[in-house]
């Protein structure tokens, strides 16, 4: 997770700055340990319960436009990720279902982030880190 490191920018770096720096390490560490899967198809992966839900749910779920997450769905069916079927009650939907392989990658990614979170508390402190887990979380979540 070295990208960034030795670069600064001209200016003090402002919250989103500072986390699409973070951000950008994460999609290196993701791109080390999972080359497959791009962080923004993992963050579909993420979404989907296991009953699975139609494309227009989960666009609606990570606040994307339907025709954007048929795009995605189309790519990680391509990966056999997940598979889509015709649900019962719509000939025209499709529902998306997470496959063993889906599941497995969001697992490995879920080990991955818990390690970048065990290097950072280590890094600034284990309760710094807790605290910080904390105040980011309600501002997130509101």
């Amino acid at each position: 997770m070295t990208g960034v490191k030795g670069r600064m920018p001209t200016v003090e770096p402002h919250l989103p700055m500072l986390m699409g720096m973070v951000f950008g390490r994460l999609r290196e560490r993701l791109a080390e340990d999972l080359p497959e899967l791009r962080a923004s198809q993992l963050r579909l992966l993420e979404w989907l319960p296991p009953e699975g839900l139609t494309i227009s749910e989960l666009a609606e779920r990570v606040e994307m436009t339907t025709q954007g997450c048929g795009q995605f769905v189309r790519q990680l069916a391509d990966l056999g990720m997940v598979e889509v079927a015709v649900p019962d009650h719509d000939a025209r939907a499709r529902l998306v279902r997470i496959t063993d392989r889906g599941g497995d990658a969001v697992a490995r990614a879920g080990a991955l982030l818990r390690a970048c979170d065990e290097a950072w508390a280590d890094q600034v402190g284990a309760e710094r880190y807790r605290v910080f887990r904390e105040v980011l979380r309600e501002v997130a979540l509101g």
